[in-house]
């Protein structure tokens, strides 16, 4: 905290030390205020006539104020009672209301426009692989695991998608001729598909992305007992 007084300039309103004559910012001559405290006038003191009469004057004042503002707010009332007396006064004769004849306008359809269809992406190919080989490398065609045939033997199949940069995930159907032979159950997102044999006989699975589709021969055999 500073015990040097701040002094505010009478013409650009910035602070400065109280110790400066003037202002250092534009120059402007410091005024001293005048230490001299100016002496009580005589109607502003109680103990004089005048005193008295500006006391008196004062209560005056304030009666006829009060009488005013009462006469005011009784004036309002009586007009306020007058209005409405009038606005209900007998013998008034209410004017019927003529509802109006005019037809309603006609209601126009709603036409609802008809859904925008998004374009499927562009696929050129799709390929179904078995054990990291190619339906085509595979002559179309496969068994599933000799080791185990019968019901219960599984297999795993996947699909290749030309080209990669399409995202067909959950777009991917995979389905069996004869889901009684050989059943389908593909992954969350469809590239992969899990083949589970259930019977005998020679079935085709099928895959389709976008439209575009790829099909494998499967055998089913079951080992003699």
């Amino acid at each position: 905290m500073s015990f040097i007084p701040r002094v505010t300039c009478r013409r650009c309103g910035r602070q400065y030390s109280g110790l400066r004559g003037r202002c250092p910012y534009c120059g402007t001559r410091r005024v001293k205020q005048s230490d001299r405290v100016p002496a009580t006038s005589a109607g502003a003191d109680p103990a004089t006539p005048a005193g008295e009469r500006a006391a008196s004057n004062s209560r005056w004042q304030l009666i006829f104020g009060g009488i005013l503002l009462l006469a005011v707010i009784l004036a309002v009332v009586v007009l306020v009672s007058i209005s409405l007396n009038g606005s209900t006064a007998p013998g008034a004769v209410n004017t019927p209301v003529i509802p109006s004849m005019t037809p309603p306008a006609e209601t126009q359809p709603i036409i609802t426009p008809p859904p925008v269809e998004t374009p499927s992406p562009q696929v050129d190919s799709v390929t179904i692989y078995v054990a990291g080989q190619s339906v085509d490398e595979l002559d179309g065609q496969f068994a599933m695991n000799p080791e185990y045939n019968g019901p219960g033997n599984t297999q795993t199949v996947s699909v290749a998608i030309f080209p990669a940069t399409v995202n067909a995930a959950g777009y991917i159907e995979w389905s069996s001729s004869d889901p009684d032979v050989i059943s389908v159950t593909p992954n969350e997102g469809g590239t992969t598909c899990t083949l589970t044999q259930l019977g005998e006989g020679t079935i085709t699975i099928t895959v389709t992305v976008f439209g575009v589709s790829d099909s494998v021969t499967v055998f089913a055999l079951n080992m003699p007992s």
